[in-house]
């Protein structure tokens, strides 16, 4: 089973940003789909089209 190249980033993200999950969703069309929650289940599912566009959006949920 080949590792998950994105493995690294995730890592990286979430040390970046303690407070939250971060995973990635396969799909057939269109790469990863980016996805974070809060680790205390507050707030909602942030979802991405790569991981800069994530980052911009837990800046954003950052300052609410």
């Amino acid at each position: 089973m080949a590792a998950n190249p994105n493995d690294k980033t995730v890592a990286e993200l979430e040390a970046d940003w303690p407070s939250w999950q971060v995973w990635t969703v396969p799909r057939a069309v269109g790469g990863p789909l980016w996805c974070a929650r809060r680790w205390d289940g507050t707030g909602e599912t942030l979802k991405a089209r790569s991981a800069d566009e994530l980052v911009g959006q837990l800046e954003e949920a950052a300052t609410q």
